[in-house]
């Protein structure tokens, strides 16, 4: 993954002008150096603070005999473990950024560099997507309401069921990756969604109580093709035009629920090539939203067990926005940071795209 570091969002939210210039807010995040695998870091603001290795801050201040981490809760290796080990293990993480970081400002830490280096320069690191190895992504299509003329939101077709589809776990990517177009396709669409990250193992859950579920929220870019050759059969849905290695780019990072007081007022920015667009029904805000996250989440609930780590994604106000190799894109969701991805279509070594059966026709219904 290539290096490259975060640049300071510039975002609006019509919460509170403290969410408009606040740039402090505590993140969690996956990232490796060089070849280390992915582990398991915290940040504040929006990529011009270093980056803490948590398990590195724990290990210098048990050896600086730190009073502070004395009875943490256990912090396990990942962030899907630490997700299913719950807010306990969450704090501990928190308190270990607070008390290393408190401990570097003070003069009385000296950074042991190396494999067991505690503190990462953002351009240094690559990112993993928040929660790399999730049981499932589960993504609206059809999701956002066209406001009525005085912009209060209006109807989406009258439907009575949100539409929700599943996209591979495979297809994660992280922050400053690559969207591959492998050579299959030559054109697709990025479609900017925020996302929310289950918690805990949520099954037949209220929508008054779903965000109790809930551990934070991230962004997402459920990349999507249009020209890809691809059986015709019904049942196939949207899976493989949307299932590409690369196509589900998330993060940065992780922001905490507590530190999103609103997620039913939160504004989605997309730009390409440091051009935003403009949406063409003023609809780019969540407020927007057919169905509440916590509807989504209620709805998902009924009908399978959502797990800790699960990103529920509530889709884009349309239309999705077309790309083209070589374009750098970039989503920014109220105070969640920038998510930035550049374009390339890079086939493998020696392949050769299979062609269409001569003389095929689509599948009949069975």
């Amino acid at each position: 993954m290539a290096a490259v570091a975060l640049a300071a969002l510039v975002f609006t939210v019509d919460d509170s002008m403290a969410q408009q210039t606040n740039q402090d807010f505590f993140r969690l995040l996956t990232f490796e150096v060089g070849n280390s695998g992915p582990r398991l870091g915290t940040t504040r603001g929006n990529g011009e603070q270093d980056i803490v290795d948590v398990h590195n801050a724990v290990l210098y201040l048990i050896k600086a005999g730190a009073s502070e981490v004395n009875g943490l809760a256990p912090i396990p290796v990942d962030m899907r473990s630490l997700i299913e080990a719950g807010d306990a293990s969450v704090n501990a993480v928190k308190t270990v950024h607070e008390t290393i970081t408190r401990l570097r400002t003070s003069g009385n830490f000296t950074d042991p560099g190396g494999a067991t280096r505690v503190f990462h320069p953002p351009a240094s690191v690559s990112y993993f997507p928040p929660v790399p190895n999730p049981s499932k992504i589960l993504a609206a299509a059809g999701a956002y309401q066209r406001p009525n003329p005085d912009g209060s939101p209006g109807n989406y077709d009258n439907v009575e069921f949100g539409s929700f589809f599943f996209k591979p776990p495979s297809g994660l990517t992280g922050h400053n990756t690559k969207i591959n177009l492998a050579g299959l396709l030559t054109r697709g669409v990025y479609e900017p969604e925020f996302a929310a990250i289950i918690g805990k193992r949520a099954r037949f859950v209220r929508a008054e109580d779903a965000l109790d579920y809930v551990i934070g929220y991230t962004n997402f870019n459920d990349v999507s093709s249009r020209d890809l050759p691809q059986g015709q059969h019904g049942s196939q849905g949207s899976n493989i035009s949307k299932g590409l290695d690369t196509f589900g780019p998330a993060g940065p990072y992780i922001t905490l629920k507590e530190d999103v007081p609103n997620p039913g007022n939160l504004e989605l920015v997309a730009m390409v090539n440091g051009v935003r667009h403009q949406w063409p029904h003023n609809n780019g805000n969540t407020k927007f939203l057919t169905f509440t996250l916590q509807e989504s989440i209620s709805y998902l609930s009924e009908r399978m067990t959502l797990e800790p780590g699960d990103y529920v994604v509530t889709g884009v106000p349309s239309p999705s926005m077309a790309f083209e190799v070589g374009q750098t894109v970039e989503i920014s969701i109220g105070n969640l940071g920038t998510l930035r991805n550049t374009v390339v279509s890079e086939p493998h070594p020696g392949w050769t795209p299979i062609k269409p059966a001569p003389g095929s026709v689509p599948p009949s219904d069975q």
